[in-house]
């Protein structure tokens, strides 16, 4: 950490909360995804983003409401249809 301007220990930087998830990621079945959800989607503005079907209310065009792939499935976890 370094000194800020006053000669004083910096704040640590805060990341932004990821406000995608319709429920908390971990809540769902065990060893599966994001990713493997029938709510996953991958959404087109000025670039991709990946977003969950059940938070489309939320959504903004930008990483505010962004989840990963990779991240824990959550209680609304629904298994692809194989069409």
């Amino acid at each position: 950490m370094g000194l800020n301007l006053f000669n004083e220990p910096d704040e640590p930087r805060r990341t932004a909360k990821q406000r995608g998830h319709a429920a908390t990621p971990g809540t769902g079945p065990a060893g599966e995804t994001c990713k493997t959800c029938r709510h996953y989607a991958r959404i087109q503005y000025a670039n991709t983003y990946l977003k969950c079907r059940l938070m489309e209310h939320a959504w903004t065009s930008g990483p505010g409401t962004d989840i990963l792939a990779g991240d824990k499935a959550c209680r609304y976890w629904e298994a692809k249809s194989k069409e």
